[in-house]
């Protein structure tokens, strides 16, 4: 699963570069910092449980994220320091975790599990990351890649949370939260998908 998502980032953004491995140390650092970038946002089984935390944060409370995103981002370094150590379940296992957050945004009162929101966070920041760089040795994965990695992660979520927050300013209705909820269980359910295709092998 790791190569395949290296191969599908490395081929769209820098195709010249993928041919010489292009996440290896060796090559120029602006094509491994894309293909870091283009690791998490190509890749639904990445990007999407970064996407419901997103919501989740932004329908939490307002300051949802910079409450939380310090746990996220101790989850992602974490997650660099475990990849090598990984095995083939740890995409799974961000799955299942990006799916409880995304159900949890659809359909619990985020204020009854305040207190869990931001270790939810960290597991998600924690478990993407792992999952990305499944198996790889901290010398096969360039700085520029990491950096790139954890740039569309970070940046993903702060950008989804923003947005909800925006749009709940500029329309304060219910229904605008309730379609951010929604958004949500579409998330879930795309989530369940990969995992019932990943629990098939």
């Amino acid at each position: 699963m790791r190569e395949r998502r290296w191969a599908v980032a490395a081929l769209m953004l820098a195709p010249q570069a993928a041919l010489a491995h292009v996440l290896s140390p060796g090559t120029g650092g602006l094509a491994q910092l894309r293909a870091g970038l283009a690791l998490a946002v190509t890749n639904p089984d990445l990007i999407l449980p970064v996407l419901g935390l997103a919501v989740a944060l932004g329908l939490w409370r307002e300051g949802g994220l910079r409450a939380a995103w310090p746990h996220a981002l101790a989850g992602t370094f974490l997650g660099l320091v475990a990849a090598p150590f990984a095995g083939p379940s740890a995409g799974l296992a961000a799955i299942g975790i990006g799916l409880v957050v995304a159900v949890c945004a659809a359909l619990v009162p985020l204020g009854r599990i305040a207190a869990a929101v931001p270790w939810l966070a960290g597991l998600v920041g924690f478990a993407t990351v792992a999952a990305a760089l499944e198996g790889h040795r901290f010398a096969e994965v360039s700085l520029a890649a990491r950096a790139g990695l954890l740039l569309a992660i970070h940046g993903s979520l702060a950008g989804g949370a923003v947005l909800l927050r925006l749009s709940l300013a500029a329309m304060p209705h219910p229904a605008t939260a309730m379609l951010w909820r929604v958004a949500a269980s579409w998330i879930a359910a795309i989530l369940v998908l990969y995992l019932a295709f990943g629990l098939r092998g």
